[in-house]
């Protein structure tokens, strides 16, 4: 790889950092209590309950917390040298793990454990658009990793040949 290349590739590596401290810090001062919600829209929760709602509302951006702290770790491999192809299959995949479940908990998991935790009627899937757009994007970056890496399996094999 390039020095240039690599140089952007540390350069980068901040990006991901940012955003995702950014991101942890707001989903975590939620759960610690500190007030998200406009005054009055969850007053009727007060207490133990709030932090139960937050933490279940909370749970699709562990997933994308992780998504992204597997971007800043590839962006960081390749700017350390590492070879490209597994570096960059390895964070297809990771990612594409993480946006998925993410994915997955807000459309099955957040519903279900809204109408568990507070006795609520409705649907059992929350039709979000953004997120089974996301969990579509998800299965296709893992699915593209494990293409990586059966190319790069082939020009192995085809090395070994010549």
């Amino acid at each position: 790889m390039s020095d240039p290349y690599r140089q952007t590739c540390q350069a980068l590596r901040y990006v991901p950092l940012f955003v995702m401290g950014g991101l942890a810090l707001l989903v975590f001062s939620g759960v610690a209590g500190l007030p998200l919600w406009p005054p009055g829209s969850v007053t009727r929760f007060a207490g133990n309950q709030r932090l139960l709602l937050t933490a279940i509302l909370a749970l699709p951006s562990l997933g994308y917390l992780w998504a992204l702290w597997s971007a800043q770790r590839a962006l960081g491999a390749l700017a350390a040298g590492q070879t490209f192809q597994p570096t960059v299959a390895r964070a297809m995949r990771h990612i594409g793990i993480g946006v998925l479940v993410g994915a997955l908990l807000q459309v099955f998991a957040v519903t279900n454990l809204l109408r568990v935790a507070f006795g609520g009627r409705g649907s059992y899937l929350y039709f979000d658009l953004s997120a089974i757009v996301l969990g579509v994007i998800g299965a296709a970056l893992i699915l593209l990793a494990s293409l990586v890496d059966r190319a790069r399996a082939v020009q192995t094999e085809l090395d070994e040949i010549l």
